[in-house]
């Protein structure tokens, strides 16, 4: 009992310690900071990541530690700035192109990703078709449990996306346009005739931006 306090006592200080740092630490840090030798902080740092409680990463020759949820933080906000250059180099490269061109762009995206769907989520049932679009939106879109499908009737369905990347910024208007084009392309192998429109748009003021989905039988 007294070794699992311990061991209790340890973990919890090293957390407090990496929970404060914003780019991790060394093994040296973490052990001159709780006031253990090298080799325990490195025996307990295993331990931790064994559990998942933590992460590491290599910097140069060096390993540093982090927590996990903030290691998976950091790294979904690298993607999502990446998304939004991406997004911008797009634009500059084709002069300010218009809407519909961003559209196709999307849509090769969302057909490429259709392709590697597992089958099992592919469907010929419109009903479905809307679950679809959102798990493979999933895959597309950086930021995960934001994408609510939302079935309507027979041949009509929306696909809502709750904290755009457009941020209500009126410049990154064209990530939903990209948007669009994604969700056409994801549908369109199954429904060629389906009609994809973005109906609000946080750039507009509306408090998220939603697609709606349009089949004609």
């Amino acid at each position: 009992m007294a070794n699992e306090n311990k061991q209790r006592e340890i973990e919890q200080k090293i957390m407090a310690e990496l929970n404060t740092s914003l780019f991790g630490m060394s093994i040296t840090e973490i052990a001159d900071k709780i006031h253990i030798n090298r080799m325990t902080a490195a025996k307990y740092l295993e331990i931790m990541h064994a559990k998942k409680l933590i992460f590491s990463k290599k910097v140069g020759t060096s390993k540093l530690w982090l927590p996990r949820e903030q290691a998976l933080d950091q790294r979904m906000q690298m993607i999502v700035e990446f998304f939004k250059m991406y997004n911008k180099a797009v634009n500059e490269k084709l002069n300010d192109a218009s809407y519909e061109q961003i559209r196709d762009i999307g849509s090769k995206i969302g057909a490429n990703v259709f392709q590697n769907l597992p089958d099992v989520i592919k469907t010929q049932k419109f009903k479905d078709l809307v679950e679809v679009c959102a798990k493979a939106m999933e895959k597309v879109y950086p930021i995960p449990s934001l994408i609510e499908p939302k079935p309507i009737d027979e041949t009509s369905a929306e696909v809502i996306i709750h904290q755009c990347l457009c941020a209500g910024v009126q410049e990154d208007k064209s990530i939903c346009e990209m948007q669009t084009g994604i969700i056409l392309g994801i549908a369109k192998p199954i429904f060629p005739t389906i009609v994809v429109e973005e109906k609000k748009c946080m750039c507009n003021g509306d408090p998220y931006c939603s697609y709606h989905i349009q089949y004609s039988p």
